[in-house]
């Protein structure tokens, strides 16, 4: 499929109807959805975006129309345009990934390269595995320490189990060898992290239902799986203090795993400049500090990552602000 192919027929060929994120089409438990509205709204923006970035000719056009969209919102619609360009320049003929790279270099793309990455994460699960190596970017051409690139991961666990969810929610499906650089124990960590993401959705930010539904999987499994619902409930959030509150004593053997959760949450926020309400209360109850200190925090725990090294540098990321909330 040549990129030639004019914008409105690559919408209708590839762009993902509006009802396949709606939760009772999905099949979500609904008794008790508190974010139900915001966490539906959270991916309607996600369809959103894909749509603008999988029609325009140019960044520049994609680039206006998302932030046209409501502000609190844009790193989904962000999310769902790298995964729109990610397809683009796999289904083009040339080589490399030039569009994908060129929207994530710099400006408003670069300020969300942490859902951008997610976003990345779900164009993979919707292409063959052979295919995967051609849909990465080139990690030199992008601002950022190449440690992230792991949120693909990230986005691919959260992409099966929000589609997939009797798979891999229900019945805790393992995914077998991925094509992916790093260790496969720790791939499927980071996939579990992604699973605990999408179980805030798949919960509706029910913290009961959350809470037993991940005391389901094997005890080596929850650790992952908590910091991937502390890092959604602190980004989407859709719930009160309360319920925050809730979330932490519920998930008191893994609070340093939560804490360096809801720091992710919070840093992709502040480097957008999409700071909310629920960010800081977020912040507050899973970090006990404002934002701008979590995002800090972030800040420092990535200086001086070495790039090889027998840990991947994402993890000595997560365990350097685990650590501070260990001590």
């Amino acid at each position: 499929m040549p990129t030639t192919m004019p914008g409105s027929i690559r919408k209708r060929v590839v762009t993902p109807p509006t009802s396949e994120v709606s939760f009772a089409v999905r099949g979500f438990d609904l008794t008790n959805a508190p974010a139900r509205r915001q966490l539906e709204n959270s991916a309607l923006q996600f369809i959103m975006g894909f749509e603008v970035a999988i029609e325009q000719r140019d960044n520049e056009s994609t680039v206006t129309r998302l932030e046209a969209l409501e502000r609190e919102y844009h790193g989904f619609a962000y999310e769902g345009a790298a995964m729109a360009y990610t397809l683009r320049d796999v289904m083009s003929p040339k080589p490399g990934n030039e569009q994908t790279e060129r929207f994530l270099a710099a400006g408003h793309g670069a300020d969300h390269i942490f859902m951008a990455y997610i976003g990345i994460g779900f164009a993979l699960a919707r292409l063959p595995k052979m295919l995967w190596k051609r849909a990465l970017p080139d990690q030199s051409k992008l601002p950022d320490h190449p440690t992230l690139n792991w949120l693909i991961v990230d986005g691919y666990g959260f992409h099966q189990a929000f589609f997939h969810t009797d798979t891999w929610v229900t019945k805790q499906k393992v995914p077998g060898r991925l094509p992916w650089d790093g260790p496969r124990d720790y791939v499927l960590r980071v996939f579990d992290q992604g699973v605990g993401r999408a179980m805030w959705f798949v919960h509706g930010g029910d913290v009961e239902a959350l809470t037993e539904g991940i005391g389901r999987f094997a005890a080596h499994r929850r650790s992952d799986l908590w910091s991937g619902a502390a890092l959604a409930a602190s980004y989407a959030g859709g719930v009160g203090e309360d319920a925050l509150e809730l979330f932490v004593r519920n998930s008191a053997p893994y609070r340093a795993e939560v804490s360096q959760g809801a720091v992710f949450a919070i840093k992709a926020r502040v480097l957008a400049d999409v700071v909310t309400a629920h960010t800081e209360m977020a912040s507050q109850v899973f970090c006990d500090m404002p934002a701008e200190a979590a995002s800090a925090l972030a800040d420092k725990s990535v200086v001086d990552l070495p790039e090889k090294a027998a840990t991947p540098p994402y993890e000595m990321f997560r365990e350097r602000i685990q650590s501070y909330f260990t001590a």
